[in-house]
């Protein structure tokens, strides 16, 4: 393994935040602690399993004494990193999307072990760094307006192998709102001499705020989330009534293990109607 450890925790006491300013110098982290009335939960990570074992005693005696039976500490392992991404970029660390998730990559991964990327890896949660600097920047801290949009087609490029039973599911608030399994709700193309599979669809649920797209096929092999291939999105970010997605913007395509069967030219787009 490579990966360099990172205790993660989401501290929030009430409305008193319980804070860690890491400071680096050449050979020694210093972490002054102090405490700050802030109503957010934010990431303390740190690079040194010993460290990290006695913070951890510090905070339990802490969160006893001052809040007895009346917190809780969340590990929240890998996933974490899009939200120690999001950090950097609120403390203004860095501005973008792309230089947060590129520094915690570079800072997470132990290249004295090996080259393995250990940093935020998935599409979608990028994309969603990638929302929040928006947020911040564009937006003043405020989410955008919604936007009421409905799937009218997707255009799946440059597609390997017999996709003849190809499926596609969009989950929204954990349900399933709309499946091509049902009849006659879509229709499927497979287009040869264009190297496109066209899914047209027909009254599609109305989508808002965060949006799960899910692709199934019986000749096609199952990766992470036991699907061929799937993203997020949320509508709020959608311009122009359109998403294009490029292989590395898709998860489980976006692994090198899946490029046999995802080109480097393989993505999806999806063209939307508004309400």
């Amino acid at each position: 393994m490579n990966e360099r450890i990172f205790g993660v925790f989401l501290v929030l006491l009430d409305v008193t935040l319980l804070l860690a300013d890491l400071i680096f110098t050449d050979s020694k982290l210093y972490i002054p602690l102090d405490y700050r009335s802030i109503s957010l939960a934010i990431a303390l990570f740190f690079l040194m399993d010993v460290l990290l074992r006695v913070f951890v005693e510090g905070v339990a005696r802490f969160l006893d004494k001052k809040h007895p039976n009346h917190y809780r500490v969340y590990n929240l392992c890998r996933r974490t990193g899009t939200m120690v991404c999001a950090l950097l970029i609120a403390f203004e660390i860095f501005l973008t999307a792309e230089e947060s998730l590129y520094y915690f990559g570079e800072r997470r991964t132990d290249k004295t072990h090996s080259n393995k990327f250990q940093g935020v890896e998935t599409p979608s949660q990028n994309r969603y760094v990638g929302y929040f600097a928006q947020v911040k920047h564009l937006y003043n801290w405020n989410l955008p307006p919604r936007q009421i949009l409905f799937i009218k087609r997707f255009i799946i490029y440059s597609i390997r192998g017999d996709v003849c039973d190809l499926e596609v599911q969009i989950v929204m608030e954990k349900k399933v709102v709309f499946s091509s399994t049902s009849l006659g709700n879509c229709s499927i193309l497979h287009d040869i001499e264009t190297d496109k599979v066209l899914i047209d669809v027909f009254d599609g649920p109305l989508l808002y705020d965060d949006v799960k797209v899910q692709f199934f096929s019986s000749n096609l092999p199952k990766y992470y989330d036991n699907c061929p291939f799937f993203f997020w999105f949320n509508t709020s970010f959608i311009q122009n009534n359109r998403l294009y997605l490029p292989r590395n913007e898709l998860d489980n395509p976006h692994k090198q293990k899946a490029w046999k069967i995802y080109p480097s030219e393989f993505a999806v787009e999806i063209l939307f109607g508004e309400k």
